[in-house]
């Protein structure tokens, strides 16, 4: 055989066998990246899955909770939907809510908003966002309200407005005490004053 030839023949081998190993690298290193790409995937899709099933647990449809105590008073309160505090589990954070206070001997609260902040064990709650109170014909409206059940105190404050059949109101804060029938009306500021509007 011809030295030329098996030179050639020996050099053709050689490119066919560097052609092949490094096809089989690119396909192989190909299939590695895929294979990470997709695992790399499926770990954020769980982890995803397991944060939406954290915050579905945390969360309670039509909520409903009553108390009452030794004297006939009863608290109600409820809401569409609740989220159970990371840091108090106690506490829940409420929205759409409509709570009835029934002082006995005194009458009944009506308390409307669109979020608050409830303790189970206290049953302190503030109410806030677009919150309405009623009682009888007199109408109170504000941004919040902070009810301390046990001591039966109602501190309304932020843009308060009072509303009866006879007059409208705005003030800084009011003040009720539910079992001592008291109320205070004011004005953080000295210089300013509670503006009274008579109705005809």
């Amino acid at each position: 055989m011809n030295k030329s030839l098996v030179i050639q023949a020996g050099l053709i081998t050689l490119i066919l066998i560097i052609g092949y190993f490094t096809y089989s690298y690119l396909n192989t290193s190909s299939i590695e990246d895929l294979t990470i790409e997709s695992q790399t995937n499926q770990i954020q899709s769980s982890y995803e899955n397991n944060a939406l099933t954290k915050d579905q647990s945390n969360t309670i449809l039509d909520l409903s909770y009553r108390s009452s105590d030794e004297k006939g008073n009863i608290y109600e309160i409820d809401s569409i939907s609740g989220t159970i505090d990371s840091r108090n589990k106690n506490v829940l954070f409420l929205k759409t809510v409509t709570a009835k206070i029934s002082i006995f001997n005194y009458g009944t609260f009506l308390i409307k908003s669109n979020n608050a902040r409830y303790d189970k064990l206290t049953l302190d709650t503030h109410f806030f966002g677009a919150v309405n109170l009623l009682y009888l014909d007199h109408m109170i409206k504000s941004e919040d309200l902070f009810l301390k059940y046990i001591d039966k105190e109602i501190k309304i404050t932020n843009n308060v407005i009072y509303n009866s059949n006879n007059s409208l109101l705005r003030a800084d804060e009011i003040q009720l005490d539910l079992i001592g029938k008291k109320s205070k009306i004011f004005m953080k500021e000295k210089n300013k004053k509670v503006k009274i509007t008579l109705k005809n």
